[in-house]
């Protein structure tokens, strides 16, 4: 049978059984109830008081060890049986103490002590009867005997009725104050761990378990996930999964059912993996689901350790009940904080989004804004609830302030679900044009609240204004060089002209044709450009060879300026599109040229850094003003100046200078002074293998200035010489490779291995400072397994020639 501990009524019993003992004791000890052995009795008031006190002092259940009404309630029946013994046994008035341990077992609700008392105390007296020689079946004194032991268990049965009853009834008012406890918690908060910790500890202590868990199912994989737990190391339980199918609880979770199962070892269902990562054991377990509808949520799950006691069904109806609570709790929790993480979701898009919002309620006052419109209208958290005629203060694109044709008003008059318009606004630093989308929501006839869209057109503004711009600009030019053709023409057609005359207008209609037919082909470029489709027919080049050629063609176009070309001395090369690139200084040097009316000089500075290549523009011109340095690169875009009417051009050079530089992987930078002049860097990075892959040996984009930091070292002797190959008649290509890859190596074996070797362009060049007869170990190779290819010898040394010659003969190739 059940025990059911109330740690209150133990201390009452303790010391209402100290004191009846006590009083007993008393009665004896002043002679109310003479002993029949004084000394004897003596000795037992000493021992027994001790007794008596110590456990009064300490009850029971400070014992858990020894937690066993059974044993306290024999001793205390040994203990009066031995009082009512010195005091005349059967015929003792003392004999109604014997009741005692029987009545306060039954207080304890525990029928099996109140039994045992009883047969215990019937034993006592027949004892005492048979000591004291009663040998008469049906004497008084065997009557008081049966009639003690029949009142004993009469009283124990209805004692423990009445406990039982009230049991019942002060379990009912506990799970009631329980229920009441749980609906009142989960009604004052809606945060989802809130809620499942109060409901699960009060699961717990419901039904005096160890320990619990409530899992929720993950929709998407069917999981359950470890929610909540409490108990022993239930803390290294949280946030971990059991895979769907996996122990009772995922049982419970597919079927709908509740379980309950006392010996969960004997049970297939049952998964150990988790006691044993928690050291927990479990004994018993309880487990419902969670469902709102058809819908199962998780489960709720009790555990008891094998240590302590096995669930009934009554339990199991408990955890049922709890768990309805339970359900509509964790439901509307989930619901509430889906519902917050969305509105958050919304929040964070709402000031994120590229777009500026504000919502007024239907007076016209602030009632939310986000990060964009705040630094459309600078909105500080002072006006809320401002109307937008003190904060927002809008005005058409004529400068008007719109309060007295207000488009809320016309929404509102009009019935209208949505607005479009277009207003200017200043925030302190810049003044922005806005394309406004005001739409409004309706309670009947009310609008409740305006949303009004915000997006920045300032710049498709600026964008239209320059495209109509270039229309008429390209208009105007594409319209002169074609008047001059048509015009020149005309002549030609009409008139006898000397052949002199005739020469010239061929010359002008020529040059205008070309000037025609640039404008189209930077047309054309942008539309490459923003297709995406410029293409790149990369090769290597010699950066000096192109600008020298571009540099030569404007220096005969301008007696005003002076072309001043810086360059290193040897080759520099990367891998590129020469006419791309050609494309690319031609519009800078033009740019620089055009921008400096009053002449100076132009410089064109490259400098070569190994891994990239740096080319500066300069110009001593007019310069161009800060404001105007951010867009400078933009498509149409052309700097106000007193020159923009007197030259010619669309806007689109520095746009295209820019794509072309970007699609060989560089950059691009500007720097300007008004009144000074303007200087234009570029840099490109060689984007080419340091070792020829063929060979071997270096590249001769690295090989040439990695051989001019060796030639400028130290003044000391060198030998320096060109290998160059061609082939004659039809060769495959894999034989042309294999007698490339064949001479590399006769050269490499000729020369140490720290020599310096480049290839490239049909030709080697070779480098040593410590061979100095290079010109015959090579100029002797076998040219046996050579095939086609045929060599020519170039060889140089510092006995007898200078660095300038080294130079002379490089440059010749270039």
């Amino acid at each position: 049978m059940k025990v059911y501990y109330n740690q209150k009524r133990e201390n009452f019993l303790s010391l209402f059984r100290g004191l009846i003992l006590f009083v007993a004791l008393l009665l004896v000890k002043f002679d109310i109830v003479p002993p029949t052995d004084v000394r004897v009795f003596n000795i037992f008031l000493v021992i027994s008081s001790i007794y008596v006190l110590f456990t009064t002092i300490f009850p029971v259940h400070k014992y858990p060890f020894l937690y066993k009404h059974e044993i306290f309630a024999s001793i205390d029946v040994i203990l009066v049986s031995i009082l009512v013994y010195l005091t005349g046994g059967i015929s003792s008035d003392l004999y109604l103490f014997l009741v005692f341990p029987v009545v306060a077992a039954a207080f304890r609700y525990d029928f099996r002590t109140a039994i045992l008392s009883a047969f215990l105390v019937t034993l006592v007296f027949i004892l005492f009867g048979i000591i004291q020689g009663i040998n008469v079946v049906l004497s008084s004194a065997y009557i008081r005997i049966l009639e003690l032991g029949i009142m004993a268990i009469v009283l124990a049965l209805f004692l423990n009725y009445i406990g039982r009853e009230s049991l019942k009834l002060e379990q009912k008012i506990n799970e009631m104050k329980i229920f009441s406890d749980i609906t009142k918690a989960v009604n004052s908060s809606l945060d989802t761990k809130e809620v499942l910790g109060l409901i699960l500890d009060s699961a717990v202590r419901l039904l005096d378990a160890d320990g619990g868990t409530i899992f929720l199912k993950d929709k998407e994989t069917g999981d359950l996930i470890f929610e909540k737990a409490i108990g022993e190391k239930g803390d290294l339980l949280e946030g971990k999964k059991l895979a769907k199918g996996e122990g009772i609880v995922s049982w419970v979770v597919e079927t709908g059912n509740p379980a309950i199962v006392n010996n969960p070892s004997k049970d297939k269902r049952f998964s150990q993996y988790y006691d044993y990562i928690s050291g927990f054991k479990t004994g018993s377990i309880l487990c419902v689901p969670l469902k709102v509808g058809d819908e199962v949520l998780g489960a709720i799950e009790v555990v008891n350790s094998t240590k302590n006691k096995k669930f009934s069904n009554y339990e199991l109806e408990m955890l049922i009940n709890l768990s309805y609570e339970t359900s509509i709790a964790l439901h509307k929790a989930i619901l509430y904080s889906n519902v917050n993480l969305e509105r958050e979701k919304m929040k964070k898009i709402l000031e994120n989004i590229g777009d500026g919002l504000i919502i007024l309620d239907g007076r016209k006052r602030l009632s939310m804004w986000n990060n964009v419109a705040n630094n459309f209208f600078n909105i500080s958290q002072e006006n809320i609830q401002k109307r937008c005629t003190e904060v927002l203060k809008c005005r058409n694109t004529n400068g008007e302030l719109m309060c007295s044709e207000c488009p809320l008003d016309k929404m509102v008059f009009q019935g209208l679900s949505i607005l479009q318009y277009e207003i200017k606004t200043w925030n302190g630093q810049k003044e922005y044009i806005l394309g406004c989308n005001l739409s409004s929501i309706w309670e009947g006839r009310k609008v409740t609240n305006f949303i009004l869209a915000l997006r920045d057109i300032s710049l498709i503004k600026e964008l239209d204004r320059m495209k109509s711009e270039f229309v008429a600009n390209v208009s105007h030019e594409l319209k002169t060089p074609l008047t001059a053709i048509k015009g020149y023409s005309e002549l030609l057609m009409k008139m006898n002209l000397p052949p002199e005359k005739i020469k010239n207008y061929h010359q002008i209609i020529y040059k205008e044709a070309e000037r025609l037919t640039q404008l189209i082909n930077d047309l054309l470029d942008v539309s490459r450009i923003e297709s995406g489709r410029i293409e790149l027919r990369k090769d290597m080049v010699e950066l000096r060879r192109i600008i020298r050629e571009r540099a030569s063609f404007f220096q005969t176009q301008t007696s005003k300026h002076k072309i001043i070309l810086q360059f290193p001395e040897y080759p520099t090369l990367l891998l590129g599109d020469s006419a791309r690139l050609t494309q690319v200084f031609h519009n800078l040097l033009d740019n620089a040229i055009k921008y400096s009316p009053n002449g100076g000089n132009v410089w064109m500075r490259v400098t070569d850094k190994m891994e990239d290549i740096i080319i500066e523009v300069q110009d001593q011109g007019l310069g161009i003003p800060p404001e105007h340095l951010p867009h400078i690169f933009d498509r149409f875009y052309r700097v106000d100046s007193s020159l923009r009417k007197s030259t010619s051009g669309t806007g689109l050079g520095l746009s295209i200078v820019k794509s072309i530089v970007e699609a060989h992987n560089g950059k691009i930078s500007v720097n300007s002074k008004v009144g000074e002049g303007t200087t234009f860097i570029i840099k490109l990075p060689r984007r080419y293998s340091l070792v020829d892959p063929l060979t071997g040996t270096l590249s001769l984009p690295y090989f040439f200035p990695i051989l001019w930091r060796e030639l400028y070292r130290e003044k000391a002797s060198f030998a320096f010489g060109k290998i160059a190959y061609e082939f004659e008649g039809l060769v495959s290509e894999n034989l042309k490779r294999s007698s490339i890859f064949n001479l590399a190596s006769l050269i490499k074996d000729k020369l140490r291995p720290n020599d310096l070797i480049g290839h490239g362009f049909d030709r080697f060049y070779v480098f040593t400072r410590s061979v100095m007869d290079i010109e015959e170990k090579v100029s002797h190779i076998s040219l046996g397994d050579m095939g086609a290819m045929r060599l020519k010898f170039s060889f140089i040394s510092s006995t007898s020639k200078t660095i300038e010659d080294v130079v002379k003969l490089i440059n010749e190739d270039f």
